[in-house]
């Protein structure tokens, strides 16, 4: 047994020292014989595919270029114009977004650094937001400690510290004595005698 895990470990740094002395070479490609002999294959590609019998004229196959099989209408698109130079596009008015929709739930200011947990909106998980970054299209403006301001243009929207109502304890009405309805003069059962100690 160790006569074999000894030729094995011989054959393995054999092989090793081998590829260490000579290391296998990458293939060179040069791109412009490549390209030239691939264009020459399939030009001689096509010259067969002529004299091939069987094969139908180059002009039985012009319908599949004019109804391409992959477009819904089975035609090709329309030809690509671009626009003048001199023309821009026309802009787009700004879309308009509804009121956020989001609650402050925590303000934390560290030093100078101001950041406002805020949960809803689109996404539904708790988020730490700052001056600058953008809620649902409101862009953060001010972090206060107790609000938070949004702006979208010429509108702004404050939202505030969700102030919890304090919770009063419930009042209880007070015991009232239960009446005993059972007849009062029943016969009641004399206390037990306690044990006599044993000697």
């Amino acid at each position: 047994m160790r006569k074999l895990w000894l030729l094995i470990v011989i054959l393995l740094l054999g092989f090793l020292g081998w590829r260490w002395f000579y290391p296998p070479q990458a293939p060179q490609i040069t791109a412009g014989t490549a390209a030239g002999r691939q264009d020459d294959e399939i030009k001689v590609l096509l010259d067969s595919m002529d004299r091939v019998a069987g094969f139908p004229a180059q002009e039985a196959y012009q319908p599949i270029g004019e109804r391409p099989l992959f477009f819904s209408k089975r035609r090709p698109p329309p030809p690509y114009v671009p626009a003048p130079p001199g023309k821009k596009p026309p802009v787009r008015p700004p879309r308009k977004v509804g009121k956020p929709r989001i609650q402050l739930s925590a303000v934390i200011i560290i030093g100078k650094e101001k950041y406002a947990l805020i949960k809803g909106g689109r996404q539904r998980n708790s988020r730490r937001v700052r001056v600058g970054e953008e809620v649902d299209g409101w862009k953060v403006t001010s972090i206060d400690q107790g609000k938070l301001v949004l702006s979208n243009g010429s509108e702004s929207e404050e939202v505030l510290l969700r102030n919890y109502k304090p919770v009063l304890p419930v009042k209880t009405p007070p015991k009232r004595p239960v009446k005993n309805t059972k007849n009062n003069n029943a016969v009641k059962k004399p206390a037990p005698r306690p044990a006599m100690p044993k000697r």
